[in-house]
């Protein structure tokens, strides 16, 4: 692997590892910041605005991504052969595309 190839996936691992933290303090923020767990109707609410879907689709695509990326950084670590690498990349892809359809499908969102 080259240096230039390896440049953006290092990259935005680390970019992916700061909205990761923004966005989890600002969940945790939202979640806990009125003195007590929020009430039903209020979880209702804030599912229901377009505003906090998309937040909390773009933190569950960060987080797929963070740590896909992750394992696949520790998987080539390894000494693998091209195909076994082909193929759990694919594997990866696959969890990560399935990981956010179903995230997407339980916030209720509707392409």
């Amino acid at each position: 692997m080259t240096r230039e190839s390896s440049l953006w996936p290092w990259l935005l691992q680390r970019l992916s590892g700061i909205f990761l933290s923004l966005g989890v303090l600002i969940h945790f923020w939202m979640l806990h910041s009125r003195g007590g767990p929020p009430t039903y109707n209020e979880m209702v609410a804030r599912l229901g605005s377009p505003g906090w879907i998309s937040f909390y689709l773009f933190l569950l695509a960060v987080l797929i991504y963070h740590g896909l990326n992750g394992f696949w950084a520790i998987f080539l670590d390894f000494d693998t052969s091209t195909s076994s690498k082909a193929v759990f990349k694919l594997v990866l892809y696959i969890i990560g595309l399935g990981t956010f359809a179903t995230g997407a499908l339980i916030l209720g969102w509707k392409p």
